[in-house]
């Protein structure tokens, strides 16, 4: 009754939504990883890893919103964008609940509507690569 890994993003893949957040979440896992390893065995300034944090978002949606839309054959800005839209509103509620700075300022709707359009972008390239 086992599923390996294999088979449960096979399973996942009917659900392009949750197949590229799944995606999304794990890049950002391994560069968050990436980016702890450098701060701690280098000298990185405070500005260095507010900017490193910024390029694993972008990089974290634009690969999941590419495979989700990869997985839905069709529809790839709406496929990417909402994508982008779910992951960051998923990072917003982390930041609320671990950190306490939920707050719908200017700067936090920009960074979201910013990561639906990457999203979107990702998706267009993501549903073109596959093949028909």
């Amino acid at each position: 009754m086992g599923l390996s890994m294999r088979d449960s993003l096979r399973s996942l893949r009917r659900f392009p939504l949750l197949y590229g957040v799944t995606w999304a979440l794990f890049w950002a896992a391994v560069g968050t990883l990436l980016v702890s390893l450098w701060a701690h065995f280098a000298s990185a300034s405070d500005a260095h890893l507010r900017a490193a944090a910024y390029v694993i978002h972008c990089a974290a949606v634009l690969a999941g919103s590419f495979c989700s839309s990869r997985a839905a054959g069709e529809r790839g800005w709406y496929y990417g964008g909402l994508t982008g839209l779910v992951y960051a509103l998923a990072m917003m509620a982390i930041g609320a609940v671990v950190y306490d700075t939920f707050s719908f300022d200017p700067g936090g709707l920009f960074r979201t509507l910013v990561m639906a359009c990457i999203g979107a972008f990702g998706g267009i390239l993501g549903v073109n690569t596959r093949s028909h």
